[in-house]
């Protein structure tokens, strides 16, 4: 990233306007414009000054970070999984600072860390307070991830940034990052270079890229049922719902995404309508069907992109995933209107069991 993009894009981050900064280093505004479009740079002796102003430190000014290669951020990432392991995420969270300090421009980094970060919550047993106090830097590193030069990059993060501030209620914030984001690019050169590898007598390669957007393609799918779900219900029309819901199972069956997830829909409008008996019936299958398997090996749209597993080496989601939907269940204020219900607590206390 060139220093008069890191200008542009620090100022812009801190709200600062061009005459705002001008005059903290007295100078003109004019002056300011044409730093940020490469035009002429600042005088040596501002440069301390604008980088405390901008809240950056010199070598981030001067573009002198060394970016990071694939395998160097990947063993990164590793490290702060273990240290996460190991110490708790407050020491993995030291541990991703200092590489974000020391790579402050690398964007697959910081989206990497976020990803950890966010995956190991997930996946532990800590209390809602605990889980509270890492999500700012799961968001703050999201936001930060989107000032890299990778587009890639740059959209991912700014789509978790917004789940994330969307998931907290932080509406302007929300609306902020989408604005950032560009519109959706409906024009998939995969397609293109699936065609051309099967040209290139390399029909292997083009499976396995197939089978990549394919699954891509069906998260997105279900993600948009369930929001018109959700919107649905939100306008009064149950019945509208419902039957969304019961096209979106069909779809999850089709793209072999069964189970538990195909569930998703049909729990949502039961949860939101307050049906007792239909909610528990529903929740003891998903819970039965989270406590499976996972299989997506042995789907004929996926087998390439997941390795042949032996049946004991088979991943179970139950052991990870469990956890949470019974906190879930016992926390969430959605689930007030089952509280009393002793088949409900019948239900949770036989999933709690080993």
């Amino acid at each position: 990233m060139s220093m008069h993009t890191i200008i542009y894009e620090k100022r812009r981050a801190l709200g600062l306007t061009q005459e705002q900064v001008a005059e903290a280093l007295g100078v003109s505004a004019p002056a300011v414009h044409k730093w940020e479009k490469g035009c002429s740079y600042p005088d040596i002796t501002l440069l301390p000054r604008l980088a405390r102003l901008l809240k950056v430190d010199l070598n981030t000014l001067f573009c002198f970070r060394k970016t990071l290669t694939e395998q160097e951020v990947l063993d990164f990432l590793n490290d702060m999984a273990k240290e996460i392991k190991a110490e708790g995420p407050k020491a993995g969270i030291a541990f991703a600072e200092s590489l974000m300090q020391e790579y402050p421009g690398c964007g697959a980094l910081i989206e990497g860390a976020a990803n950890v970060l966010q995956g190991s919550l997930i996946l532990s047993q800590l209390s809602i307070e605990e889980r509270q106090a890492c999500q700012p830097y799961i968001t703050s590193w999201y936001e930060r991830a989107m000032d890299c030069e990778d587009e890639k990059v740059k959209r991912r993060a700014g789509f978790m940034a917004a789940s994330q501030y969307l998931q907290n209620n932080e509406l302007e914030k929300a609306q902020y990052i989408l604005d950032r984001l560009p519109e959706q690019d409906l024009l998939n050169k995969n397609l293109l270079q699936a065609d051309l590898f099967c040209r290139q007598k390399k029909p292997d390669e083009a499976v396995r890229l197939l089978q990549k957007n394919l699954l891509q393609a069906a998260h997105g799918i279900l993600g948009i049922f369930w929001r018109l779900i959700s919107a649905e219900l939100e306008t009064g029309n149950t019945d509208s719902a419902n039957e969304t819901a019961r096209k979106a199972k069909t779809a999850a069956d089709a793209f072999d995404f069964g189970g538990y997830t195909g569930l998703i829909g049909m729990e949502t409008v039961l949860r939101e309508t307050k049906n007792v008996p239909e909610s528990l019936e529903l929740l003891n299958q998903m819970l039965q069907a989270a406590a499976g398997p996972w299989e997506m090996h042995t789907s004929v749209l996926y087998d390439q992109l997941y390795p042949q597993q032996e049946k004991d080496t088979q991943i179970h989601i139950g052991s990870k995933i469990i956890p949470q939907l019974l906190m879930m269940l016992e926390t969430d204020p959605a689930y007030d209107f089952l509280r009393g219900e002793k088949a409900f607590q019948e239900l949770l206390a036989r999933y709690r069991e080993p």
